[in-house]
C-alpha cells in the first residue's frame, strides 16, 4: 500500500497494489484510491476505482479491498495477482455499494 499527498507521485501511490492519493476538495481532505499498480520488473500504474472518498471512509475502504482479496484469492496468491485475475470490478463494487 502506497500513500501520497503529492500529485507528483512523491509517495509512488500510482504503483501501489493499493494506492491512496490525498486530494483537497474545497478545503476538505479526500482520497483517491487505485488498485493493481506494481513497481516490480513489469511495472504498471494502478487503476483508479472512481470518485474519491472522505477521510473518515478510508479505513473501511481499505478493509473492504482486503476483504474482497481474501474472499477471491487462490491459495498463496498475492493481492496484485488476485486483482490481475479477477479485475477491478469486484473491488469497485464492494467499496461503492454503500452509496447505492
Amino acid at each position: 500500500m502506497n500513500i501520497s499527498g503529492c500529485m507528483n507521485a512523491c509517495g509512488h501511490h500510482h504503483v501501489g497494489n493499493i494506492g491512496v492519493l490525498g486530494v483537497d476538495k474545497k478545503g476538505e481532505e479526500f482520497y483517491q484510491v487505485s488498485i493493481g499498480g506494481s513497481s516490480k520488473r513489469e511495472a504498471k500504474l494502478g487503476k483508479i476505482l472512481g470518485p474519491s472518498f472522505a477521510q473518515t471512509d478510508i479505513p473501511s475502504v481499505v478493509a473492504d479491498l482486503v476483504s474482497v482479496y481474501r474472499e477471491m484469492r487462490l491459495a498463496d496468491e498475492k493481492f496484485i495477482d488476485t486483482v490481475e485475475r479477477v479485475g477491478v470490478d469486484p473491488f469497485k463494487k464492494r467499496v461503492y455499494e454503500k452509496d447505492q
